[in-house]
């Protein structure tokens, strides 16, 4: 069969996602009493070699009084240890906040309709370049853009590291329910057409 010239012969589409890690996802366990906290932790996936973000969801069920969050770094074996955190986010009491190893403060943010109850969502995206180190990242809190007053996005990039993160904690207390964590890098799809 003869092909007219400039007839596109064939188009081929990749998903670099296809390639991209299975996400790590990790349920916390409900407190046991109201004033307490329970907390559990998953290692994070090692990124693809094609990844250009790093998502972090958290969704928990909220109430006027809750907090879930939460927190990322280079913990190594064994438990957590607060020294080695290098950045905490979460919801506490109808506010989102972020802390980091270098902030020095912590930076929040007032939830939309911070008294309601229900599913709250809140999504971290990390555009990485090809080293792997970051070049943008945003906030969402339930598909809505979240702004942490006083935070500047370069002092926010310039710390951090997270290639070198390898664990995920995530923190229910105050009768937080449902709370889990998700943690995925996502490859850049690519187009390839063929003539």
């Amino acid at each position: 069969m003869k092909l007219k010239h400039g007839l596109l012969c064939g188009l081929l589409a990749m998903s670099g996602a296809a390639f991209a890690n299975v996400p790590a996802h990790i349920d916390a366990p409900v407190p046991l009493y109201v004033d307490s906290e329970a907390s559990a932790v998953v290692v994070m996936p090692i990124p693809d070699p094609t990844a250009r973000t790093l998502q972090i969801t958290l969704v928990f069920g909220a109430t006027p009084t809750n907090n879930a969050e939460i927190a990322l770094g280079t913990f190594g074996e064994g438990s957590p240890d607060p020294d080695a955190t290098a950045l905490t986010v979460g919801f506490d009491c109808g506010e989102w906040f972020i802390v980091g190893d270098r902030l020095c403060q912590t930076f929040s943010a007032t939830a939309a309709n911070p008294t309601a109850v229900g599913t709250r969502t809140l999504t971290i995206r990390v555009r990485l370049d090809p080293s792997g180190a970051p070049v943008g990242v945003a906030f969402m809190a339930d598909g809505v853009p979240v702004t942490f007053e006083g935070l500047e996005p370069e002092t926010l990039l310039s710390w951090l590291v997270p290639r070198d993160w390898d664990t995920l904690q995530v923190t229910s207390r105050g009768g937080a329910q449902n709370v889990s964590a998700e943690v995925k890098y996502i490859a850049d799809g690519t187009t390839l057409i063929v003539r």
